[in-house]
């Protein structure tokens, strides 16, 4: 009797299409997951967080926006509570993700959920919900899915240790002057889909810059929670023009 195949080997070509299908759906947006990772690595050496912690913290997190918070608020001496807060609150939208995921991810074995929800991201959820129903067989779904999160988590994961590498280099205004504002901005853009998302995105990155002088990094914390509060209270609507069939990326039937 012929033993089985290892998993892996027994990867056909037609996952491996789906799979490059989902990263060149997310191609659009891979230079701006190096450059966000970079202004992370750059934070973190600025800060002087140990090297090897800061690119730990993106291969396990894999959460920019609340990564860049952290090193921040630990950069202007924040206490652990409003630490903790802020990064709860900036990651609280990962579990309306979650939500709008299950269906998508229902079929998928326990291993396939627990990893794909690993490397999820704004960006990636965003491109999956678009598309997940483009591909109706699990299996190649799942391998969609991963196209179009693993690469960009790992483009991430890279900037992220040239920003280390490189954050002496880099002059200090980059790394802290505006990547806390712009943080806001590169996460929320890919889900303006509806007035709800739009409020919110507007209502936050404006606190975020009008309260920047507040001390511990508190702007970050107001602006999420403002964002959140105000957006809340908007009817949901889409936004006009917005979500074209094809959507971002240019994603292939299979």
């Amino acid at each position: 009797m012929t033993p089985p195949s290892p998993a892996f080997a027994s990867i056909g070509r037609e996952q491996w299409r789906d799979f490059w299908a989902g990263t060149r759906a997310m191609t659009p947006l891979m230079a701006g997951s190096a450059a966000f990772g970079l202004a992370f690595g750059a934070l973190v050496r600025t800060v002087g967080i140990d090297p090897w912690t800061g690119t730990f913290a993106s291969v396990s997190v894999a959460a920019g926006a609340s990564q860049i918070a952290i090193v921040d608020q630990l950069r202007v001496g924040a206490p652990a509570v409003i630490v903790v807060l802020t990064a709860l609150v900036i990651n609280a939208r990962l579990a309306l993700y979650s939500a709008a995921l299950a269906p998508v991810y229902a079929a998928f074995p326990r291993r396939w959920k627990l990893g794909l929800a690993h490397i999820m991201t704004d960006q990636s959820a965003v491109m999956t919900v678009l598309h997940a129903d483009k591909w109706p067989d699990p299996v190649r779904r799942r391998w969609f899915i991963f196209g179009v999160s693993g690469p960009f988590v790992g483009v991430w994961v890279v900037g992220t240790v040239a920003g280390i590498a490189l954050g002496p280099v880099i002059p200090e205004a980059w790394q802290i002057g505006f990547i806390v504002p712009l943080m806001f901005i590169a996460v929320v853009m890919p889900a303006l889909r509806t007035w709800p998302a739009l409020t919110a995105a507007l209502v936050a990155v404006a606190v975020v810059v009008l309260t920047k002088d507040l001390p511990y990094g508190l702007n970050v914390l107001l602006g999420a929670l403002a964002g959140i509060a105000l957006g809340s209270l908007v009817p949901t609507k889409p936004v006009p023009n917005v979500g074209e069939e094809e959507g971002p990326g240019g994603v292939e039937t299979p």
